[in-house]
C-alpha cells in the first residue's frame, strides 16, 4: 500500500463524522454476523455526544488513511505498563487493506511503555478473532458473548520506568497504615471486600473495575466523571449534586428497562432537555416556578381544571 497511514487524535468536532462511520461500522458488522433481530453491542455508536465524551483524554484517535476517515481507535492507559484498547473499528469501505495491522504497530510505538495490551472482541466475528491472533494477541478468557485477548510485549522492546514490581503476593486480611501509594499501579489486583477510609484518592483513575455492591460514604466526589459504565440498581441518597451534569443516560437492564425512581430531591433550578420523558409521574412535588417548553406548569393546571369544571 502506497498510501499512508496515520493517527490523529479527535477532538469533539470530529464527533458527527466519526458518528456517522460508526453507523456504517454497525450497520455492516450486523449484515455480516448477527441475525433475528440481533445486533452487535456498541454503546453510543449513532450517539455525537459519545464520541464526544470518548475524545475527553485526548486517547480517542482518528485513522487516515491520506487525508479520508478510515477508522477510529480508542486507547485506555489504566496504568504505566498496561493499556486496554476499547474501541477499534475500520470504516467496511476500508477493511481488508492491512489497515488495521499498521494500527495497531503505530498505537504500540505510540505508547512504548506498555508491555501488556488487552481487549475484548464479541464471540461472534471470527474476522476479529483471526486478526488479534495474527497481531500476536491469545485468548485471555471467554464467555457466551465475548473474547477477551492479551498480548504481552517484550521486555527488550518496552521503555520501562516502574521499578519493582510486587507480584502475585497474597495481602488477603492485610492492614496497610499511613502508607505512601502515591501513583501506585494496581492491575490485575483483588480487592474484594477491601476496605477504605481516610484516604486520599483524588485524580485516581478507575477503569474497568467490578464495584458491583461496593458502598461509598461520606466521600468527597466532587467533579468526578462516571461514564461508560453499569449502574443499574445504584442508590445514590444524601449528597450534594449542586452543579451536576446528567446527560445521555439510559435505562436498559440486559433486554428490559428498568424506570428510574426519584425522591425528597431538591432540583429548583433545574433544567431537563433532550429527554425521554414518555410516562414520566410528578407527584406531591413543589412545582412554582415550573415550566414545559416556556408554559408554567401552574398555568396548565389552571386551564386543565377549568375545563373539567366546565364539563
Amino acid at each position: 500500500m502506497n498510501k499512508q497511514i496515520r493517527l490523529e487524535t479527535a477532538t469533539g468536532q470530529d464527533a458527527k463524522q466519526i458518528m456517522e462511520l460508526m453507523v456504517a461500522v454497525e450497520g455492516d458488522e450486523t449484515a455480516r454476523w448477527y441475525e433475528n433481530g440481533e445486533r452487535p453491542y456498541i454503546p453510543g455508536y449513532d450517539s455525537e455526544d459519545m464520541q464526544k465524551y470518548h475524545a475527553r483524554d485526548g486517547r480517542y484517535y482518528k485513522i487516515l488513511l491520506d487525508e479520508a476517515l478510515a477508522g477510529v481507535i480508542l486507547i485506555s492507559t489504566t496504568g504505566r505498563e498496561h493499556a486496554r484498547i476499547d474501541r477499534f473499528y475500520i470504516h467496511p469501505a476500508f477493511q481488508g487493506q492491512r489497515i488495521g495491522t499498521m494500527v495497531l504497530e503505530l498505537i504500540e510505538s505510540l505508547y512504548p511503555q506498555v508491555r501488556l495490551w488487552t481487549l475484548d472482541t464479541p464471540q461472534k466475528s471470527p474476522r476479529n478473532h483471526h486478526f488479534y491472533e495474527k497481531n500476536g494477541y491469545t485468548v485471555a478468557a471467554a464467555d457466551e458473548h465475548e473474547r477477551y485477548y492479551e498480548k504481552v510485549v517484550a521486555e527488550n522492546n518496552v521503555q520501562s520506568n516502574s521499578g519493582e514490581f510486587t507480584i502475585e503476593k497474597d495481602y488477603s486480611g492485610h492492614n496497610f497504615r499511613e502508607c505512601n501509594l502515591q501513583e501506585a499501579d494496581f492491575y490485575s489486583v483483588n480487592l474484594h471486600q477491601a476496605s477504605f477510609s481516610n484516604v486520599n484518592m483524588g485524580g485516581a483513575t478507575f477503569q474497568n473495575i467490578n464495584l458491583a455492591r461496593t458502598r461509598i460514604t461520606n466521600t468527597n466526589l466532587s467533579d468526578t466523571i462516571i461514564g461508560d459504565s453499569n449502574l443499574s440498581g445504584v442508590e445514590i441518597c444524601h449528597v450534594s449534586l449542586a452543579g451536576a451534569y446528567l446527560h445521555d443516560i439510559h435505562l436498559n437492564k440486559g433486554d428490559h428497562q428498568q424506570p428510574l425512581v426519584i425522591e425528597r430531591c431538591e432540583m429548583k433550578d433545574s433544567t431537563i432537555a433532550n429527554s425521554d420523558l414518555r410516562n414520566l409521574s410528578i407527584k406531591e412535588c413543589q412545582t412554582d416556578g415550573m415550566s414545559i417548553d416556556g408554559i408554567l406548569v401552574s398555568d396548565l393546571l389552571k386551564a386543565y381544571h377549568s375545563k373539567s369544571s366546565e364539563e
